[in-house]
Order: C-alpha cells, then structure tokens, then sequence
C-alpha cells in the first residue's frame, strides 16, 4: 500500500501536540471556572459587591478576552479598568485569541493527517504516543516548576509573553484584585492537570492502536 511521506506522520503528531496543550487551558476561561475561583478566593468581597456582580463584570472581561473588545467594563457605574489595566487585558486578548487560531489549525491539520494515514493505524498510535510521552512529560515538570515556585515562573511567562512593564501592577489594584495571586496559582495548577490528562488519554489512543494489526501490502 502506498506510505504517507514522513512529514505528515511529523506533522499529525505536532497538530496533536498542540491540540493536548491549548484546548483543556483554553476551555477553563470559562465563567463558571472563573466565578469558583474567585469566590474561593473572597473576591466579591473585596469589592464590596455580590457575587452576581462580579460575576457578570468578569463575564464581561472574559467575552473581551475572546473578542479583542475594549474591557471598558463598569461596576457601580464606573470603570473599573484604568488604562494600564486595559492595555495588559488587550495584550491578553492577543495572545489568546492567537492561541484559538492555532488550536483551530491544528485541529484541521490533525484532521488532514490523519485521513492520510488511515491505513497505518500502527504509525498513527506511534506518532500518538510519542507526543503523549513528550507532552505529559513537560506537563510533569512544568507543574513541579511552577507548584514551588509560582511567582517567578508567573513572571517569567509574562516577561516572555508580553512587553516589559506592561504587566506589573501594585498589590489591591483592580486588576490584582479581580484576579489574585491564589486564583493564577489554582487556575495554573488546573490548566497543567487538563495537559497531563490529555496526554495520558492520547496516550491510551496510541496503546489501544498499537493492537491494531500492521497493515498489509496491496497489489496495484
């Protein structure tokens, strides 16, 4: 039978890999995530306001989020973001919205390749298992990094990610405030559980297609 070239084998286990890192952290910017963890972390409180307020302010951020709006977002009737706070939430935006596209391209690439190599089941569960194991592997240390020392890994994805001092803010500004240190610090922790997961379930793909008997040559 015919043999997809090598770059598509390459190529399915990369879309894979990307697909096991984005989609579980992407999918927890969610309200209902976001409205647990705040309220673990006595965040209407700190604003003096309900949890339904706050609720439907970070609704608000989080549709920006996803939008690229402007996160000109009010609580009392007044805005709650000032300019700083808005320009970090817009570089996020950015990032994130990124992120979407290349989890979309990924998906259809994923997709594309793995028609290709319908054939080669055995090739399809290697290709899954090495990027479960590569995958779950970084998953591991990552989560170690950043369960004993958050802050400065925090920083150091920032420093990365987003233009220098664009992303500091003083302790009690709104922002801060919004989302504190021990909401990142669980959301963090969740994010590298959903990866690890993923990896361990295409993994499990990889071991259940490796049964799959080599596939046969056929005639023109």
């Amino acid at each position: 039978m015919h043999r997809a070239p090598r770059v598509v084998g390459l190529a399915f286990g990369v879309s894979i890999g990307l697909l096991v890192l984005l989609v579980g952290p992407l999918l927890l910017f969610n309200p209902w995530f976001v409205s647990t963890l705040q309220a673990r972390h006595a965040v209407p409180a700190a604003f003096s306001a309900t949890r339904a307020e706050i609720d439907t302010v970070t609704g608000s951020v989080l549709a920006d989020l996803f939008s690229g709006g402007d996160f000109a977002v009010t609580l009392n009737e007044r805005p709650l973001l000032d300019d700083a706070e808005r320009s970090h939430m817009a570089d996020v935006s950015w990032l994130v919205r990124l992120l979407v596209v290349a989890a979309v391209v990924a998906a259809l690439v994923a997709a594309l390749c793995g028609t290709l190599l319908r054939g080669e089941p055995r090739r399809m569960a290697g290709a899954l298992l090495t990027t479960a194991v590569i995958i779950g592997a970084a998953a591991l240390v990552l989560a170690v990094v950043f369960a004993v020392a958050f802050e400065p890994a925090f920083l150091a994805f920032h420093a990365i990610f987003f233009p220098p001092g664009t992303y500091l803010f003083a302790p009690g500004s709104t922002l801060i405030t919004l989302f504190p240190e021990g909401f990142w610090f669980e959301a963090t922790l969740m994010a590298g559980l959903t990866v690890l997961l993923s990896a361990v379930a295409v993994g499990a793909l990889g071991l259940v297609g490796r049964r799959a008997p080599p596939a046969t040559p056929r005639s023109a």
